[in-house]
């Protein structure tokens, strides 16, 4: 969790480079924090590196996690948050990954002989 502050700077550098608006980066933060957190919290396994990746094509800016070594936990199969229920009627958590489906584009998880992989497409106008 200590890495945070550096995913931040990450994507900073990364808007800066792409010449992409500061006003993406609460997006693309939200974004990176949750996957981020959920590998670490739920991913358990040998806790390698988690590697953070942000590509530009086009419109879209690719997110993509990978961490060696971790145990199958697949976020994209959490199921969806009713928002519309009264708070007292919610089941705690959830709500994170719904903001990552919200603002993705596409969110896929792939899982392969330790290597879990969490890849999101954002679309990011510029």
């Amino acid at each position: 969790m200590a890495s945070i502050p550096a995913l931040v700077r990450f994507v900073r550098e990364f808007l800066d480079q792409e010449g992409l608006a500061d006003e993406r980066a609460f997006d693309l933060d939200l974004v990176i924090e949750e996957l981020f957190t959920n590998l670490v919290k739920y991913a358990r396994g040998d806790r390698g590196m988690i590697d953070v990746g942000l590509t530009r094509e086009d419109v879209n800016v690719i997110i993509t996690l990978c961490e060696a070594g971790a145990e199958f936990h697949d976020p994209t199969a959490a199921p969806d948050v009713d928002v519309d229920r009264p708070i007292g009627e919610r089941v705690p958590g959830g709500l994170g990954i719904h903001l990552v489906r919200k603002l993705s584009e596409d969110f896929r998880y792939e899982w392969r002989d330790g290597m879990a992989t969490t890849t999101v497409t954002m679309r990011m106008k510029d």
